[in-house]
C-alpha cells in the first residue's frame, strides 16, 4: 500500500508540473502567433488566437487591449471599446490604452448622459486593484511594524510615525474597498452591434422604443432568455438581444452564460 502511495505522489509530482509547463506553452504559442497575425494584418486570425489565451484564464490588461486594437482595425467600434475597457480594469494608467479609448469613444453616435461622480472615485479610477491592494499591505505592515516598536520603545518621533502610518493605513483600506465594491458592483455593458433596437419587452413583437449604435455604454440591469434590459439614461431603458450587448465586467458575463 504505501508504494501504491508513494508512486502516485511521484506521479503527481512530475506530471503536473510538466502539465503546467505544456499549457503555459500553448499560451505561449497562441499570443506570439497572435502578435504575428497582427503585424501581417490578419485581425481576424489575431483575434481567435487572443481569446484562446483569455479563454485560458489568463486575462490581463495587454491582451484586452491588443483585442481592442484588432476590432478597431476592423472597424467594429463597440468590441474595442469593449475590450479596452476591459483593459482599463488592469491598466488604467497606460498612455496608449487611454488615448485610443477617447479616440473610440469620439466615435460613439449616442450622445451619453453626463454623471457626476465623487472625487475619490475619479481618484481611484487611475489605479488598478491589484496596486491598491499590495499598497495597503505595505500599509498594513508598517503599521504593526511601528506598533511593535512603540511597545519596546515609545518616543516622540515613533509617535507621530505611528500616527501618520495609521492615516495612511486608513485611507488605503477604505480606498481598496471603495474600488473593490465599484468594480464588484458595476452594471456597465457595450453596445457591440452596429445598431439595435431597445423594445419594451423582451421579444421582436414588442414596441420599438428606441435605437443604440455600437460603443453606447448602458447598465445591464437583468436577463430574460436571449434578452437583456438594458438602461441608457434616465427614464430610457428596455431590452436588446443579449448578443448585441455584452457586460465590461468578466466575472458578470461568465455568470450570465453571454
Amino acid at each position: 500500500m504505501k508504494k501504491w502511495l508513494l508512486l502516485f505522489f511521484a506521479c503527481l509530482f512530475f506530471i503536473c508540473p510538466h502539465m503546467a509547463m505544456a499549457k503555459n506553452g500553448e499560451r505561449l504559442n497562441a499570443f506570439v502567433q497572435a502578435n504575428k497575425a497582427y503585424a501581417e494584418g490578419d485581425y481576424q486570425t489575431a483575434i481567435d488566437q487572443y481569446q484562446a489565451v483569455l479563454d485560458s484564464g489568463k486575462s490581463t490588461g495587454s491582451l484586452n487591449y491588443n483585442m481592442g486594437n484588432c476590432y478597431y482595425r476592423m472597424g467594429q467600434i463597440g468590441w474595442a471599446i469593449l475590450y479596452y475597457e476591459r483593459a482599463m480594469q488592469y491598466i488604467p494608467d497606460d498612455p496608449d490604452l487611454l488615448f485610443n479609448l477617447k479616440l473610440v469613444r469620439s466615435q460613439i453616435e449616442d450622445e451619453v448622459e453626463k454623471k457626476t461622480s465623487f472625487p475619490l472615485k475619479n481618484t481611484l479610477n487611475r489605479f488598478n486593484l491589484s496596486g491598491l491592494f499590495w499598497f495597503m499591505m505595505i500599509c498594513h505592515v508598517g503599521f504593526w511594524g511601528i506598533l511593535i516598536v512603540r511597545r519596546f520603545h515609545r518616543s516622540e518621533w515613533s509617535y507621530y510615525t505611528f500616527v501618520g502610518l495609521s492615516i495612511i493605513w486608513g485611507i488605503s483600506l477604505v480606498s481598496f474597498s471603495v474600488k473593490w465594491y465599484d468594480l464588484r458592483n458595476d452594471n456597465r455593458g457595450v453596445i457591440v452591434s452596429s445598431k439595435t433596437t431597445v423594445r419594451s419587452g423582451p421579444d421582436e413583437s414588442e414596441t420599438a422604443l428606441f435605437e443604440l449604435h455600437a460603443g453606447t455604454i448602458v447598465g445591464c440591469e437583468r436577463q430574460e432568455g436571449n434578452w437583456r434590459l438594458v438602461q441608457f439614461s434616465q427614464g430610457k431603458r428596455g431590452w436588446t438581444k443579449i448578443s448585441e450587448s455584452i457586460p465590461i465586467r468578466i466575472e458578470a458575463t461568465r455568470t450570465i452564460g453571454t
